[in-house]
């Protein structure tokens, strides 16, 4: 009886082509740039083996677990921030019937490969990407549906869903001058997080539209405590600072509160934040906030894994959510319409009998 081969597989593949198995999968999905060699090597293996790539995970796509998987970063700094995705993640998931199952950043490529060989989950949502990420590629040459929180550089298909950075970076930039801002300070260490996809647009956006402005623009690498003492050392001699930053705002603003630089007209703080700074503190209640629509984006990340899962032909796309600036005014009209007490008509009216 002929014993049954098995199907060849990417280390298969990059065995004979004397390549590393990540390097195969960067020739498949194109999301790194590989040589002209390399790329004939991997392609030579894969022809002479007969490999075709996600058979595998289109086996398990066949069989419908109800579970997604959500590779989360390992909670730092504001837990706040990842537990509103991972929430919103979560409800907007059960609505269409889906549970989640998290999956750790850390784990990388090979969380990706274990996460598939067991078969639990029928699709994936990734979060916070580096600019080259390799998670990319495994997950791509999985085989199932996913969605990327997050816009790593050359990504070259997939769907994407995510705040539109280099927008962000450029409304900064704009506020900045139109308020006669000569430096914009951003905290957080930018300038040492630029592996990162969003914080890589986000400068990316900042560099562009300061151009030929006269801003000039200082990746702060300090601590946050400290970030209104250093903001009012540039502010010296009138020259008037905007202060800005992706992560750590929450704390920023209350070292800001404390030494009692918001009364400094020398300094133009902004908060990028979707919480209403004026029922947090009054004292907050001027600063200007662009909000980050974190909601909206996990929502709309599951609504597009549902699209690929449900409808057979769809097509990736990549969806980039607009920040928006959230002014005094109009925070104070929606507080005073939740506060607003609802009249009842007779016919809403109701009492507990008595006995």
């Amino acid at each position: 009886m002929p014993v049954r081969r098995s199907a060849p597989t990417s280390l298969d593949v990059a065995r004979l082509a004397g390549v590393s198995q990540s390097t195969v999968s960067y020739v498949l999905t194109g999301s790194r740039p590989i040589s002209a060699a390399t790329r004939r090597r991997v392609e030579d293996a894969i022809e002479k083996l007969g490999y075709h790539p996600n058979s595998g995970a289109r086996a398990l796509r066949s069989r419908r677990s109800g579970v997604i998987g959500l590779m989360v970063p390992e909670a730092y700094g504001n837990d706040a921030v990842l537990m509103r995705f991972v929430g919103a993640i979560a409800r907007e998931a059960q609505r269409f019937g889906y549970d989640i199952l998290l999956v750790t950043a850390q784990e990388g490529a090979r969380g990706i490969h274990r996460v598939v060989r067991t078969g639990v989950c029928e699709a994936l949502i990734l979060m916070e990407l580096g600019r080259h990420d390799e998670r990319v590629a495994a997950v791509i040459e999985a085989g199932l549906p996913f969605v990327l929180i997050g816009k790593p550089v050359g990504f070259p298909n997939g769907s994407v869903v995510d705040l539109d950075f280099e927008r962000l970076g450029r409304m900064v930039v704009d506020r900045a001058a139109d308020e006669g801002c000569e430096r914009l300070l951003l905290f957080g260490e930018p300038g040492h997080r630029r592996h990162r996809n969003d914080v890589s647009r986000f400068l990316l956006g900042i560099e562009e539209q300061a151009e030929g402005t006269g801003l000039e623009v200082v990746l702060d690498g300090g601590g946050l405590p400290d970030v209104p003492a250093r903001a009012r050392d540039l502010a010296r001699g009138g020259r008037r600072t905007a202060v800005f930053g992706l992560s750590g705002v929450t704390e920023v603003l209350f070292a800001t509160a404390a030494s009692g630089a918001l009364a400094d007209p020398e300094l133009l703080t902004i908060a990028l934040t979707d919480e209403d700074l004026a029922a947090i503190s009054p004292l907050l209640a001027r600063i200007p906030r662009i909000d980050p629509r974190r909601v909206e984006i996990s929502e709309l990340a599951v609504r597009e894994l549902v699209r690929l899962l449900r409808e057979d032909g769809a097509s990736p796309r990549v969806t980039l959510v607009e920040p928006e600036w959230v002014e005094q005014e109009q925070e104070q009209e929606q507080r005073a319409e939740q506060e607003q007490p609802v009249e009842q008509t007779p016919a809403e009216h109701t009492s507990t009998p008595t006995s």
